[in-house]
């Protein structure tokens, strides 16, 4: 069930979309502003990536983070 963000208490509920999706045999996640990060091999690893990607915005560190990249293509 979808429910209102803070500001959106009385405007209709905005479309949304689930944040991970899938392209041949790899998993991305999006994020709002609609940066995309993947491939990941399977779901789970691509919902660890974005535990970490916000995880890395809260505390507002720099750090490389080994399983958050962006959109590319890693296979031959």
């Amino acid at each position: 069930m979808q429910r209102h963000r803070a500001g959106e208490e009385r405007r209709p509920l905005p479309p949304r979309s689930d944040r991970f999706y899938k392209l041949g045999d790899d998993w991305y996640f999006q994020v709002r502003g609609g940066a995309c990060f993947g491939p990941y091999p399977c779901r789970e690893e691509a919902r660890r990536a974005v535990e970490q990607f916000f995880k890395r915005e809260k505390d507002g560190s720099e750090r490389k983070i080994a399983l958050i990249h962006p959109l590319i293509n890693r296979r031959a």
